[in-house]
């Protein structure tokens, strides 16, 4: 008799964190940055972030998000 196969969950779309900071033009630093700072919604996972692909590319879309005002 097989096994009927598990049912997985739909979860959204998430990149590591070096992925993510490619796909928003930035350095890993400042994804991190951002990722502590609460501007970028990230999950940690064990010693890694998983980044929101979404959230990722809309801060490239809209690079002032989060920032002061002046920079």
């Amino acid at each position: 008799m097989a096994k009927k196969p598990k049912p997985t969950i739909a979860l959204p779309e998430f990149v590591s964190l070096p992925e993510a900071a490619a796909l928003a033009n930035v350095s890993e630093r400042h994804m991190r940055l951002l990722v502590n700072k609460g501007q970028i919604p990230a999950a940690k996972v064990g010693r890694n972030w998983l980044v929101s692909r979404a959230a990722a590319v809309a801060f490239t879309r809209h690079p002032t998000l989060g920032r002061p005002k002046g920079t």
